[in-house]
């Protein structure tokens, strides 16, 4: 009986090792997406991981997670406060959100959402990696300091 246990033990375990070990070759980056369902750019980068996207139509952000992607700027600004006759001034903090560096099929195109958007049609797109890592954006100095979005479509891949 306690031979049927351990052969028991060891098929569970073989069993788990297999399902773990399919899983696990399977990264993120090779996970496949079917971009020709999708309408536009930014829904292909909404389901991208590492990568925040917000706002809608012509006001699109778009930062990698985990890089520094934001600036903050003091300003002044002044604020009409109830009961007193004069606007008083207070400094604040103004964030400018920094936008990666896009790039499609190997050719630079910006570094806001705008400039990679008038530049591909959604239904083109093969794969988007996200580079983060300072040895993955460093190549492309000053620029990819704030995360490098590589986009390959069907006519770099037609190409080869």
């Amino acid at each position: 009986m306690k031979n049927r246990y351990q052969l028991f033990g060891l098929f569970f375990c073989l069993c788990f090792w297999v399902a773990c070990g399919s899983n696990q070759s399977m990264g993120s980056t090779d996970r496949q997406v079917d971009y020709s369902s999708m309408s536009t750019l930014a829904d292909a980068l909404r389901v991208q991981s590492g990568l925040q996207v917000v706002g809608s139509s012509n006001n699109i952000k778009v930062t990698v997670r985990g890089v520094n992607s934001s600036r903050s700027s003091k300003g002044t600004t002044f604020v009409q406060e109830a009961g007193k006759s004069s606007p008083q001034q207070r400094e604040t903090t103004v964030l400018q959100d920094v936008e990666p560096l896009f790039i499609v099929d190997e050719t630079i195109v910006g570094n806001t959402y705008a400039d990679a958007a008038r530049s591909i049609n959604v239904q083109d797109i093969v794969s988007i990696k996200v580079l983060k890592s300072y040895s993955e954006t460093n190549a492309y100095g000053e620029t990819g300091k704030n995360g490098v979005i590589k986009i390959s479509t069907k006519l770099a891949t037609a190409n080869k």
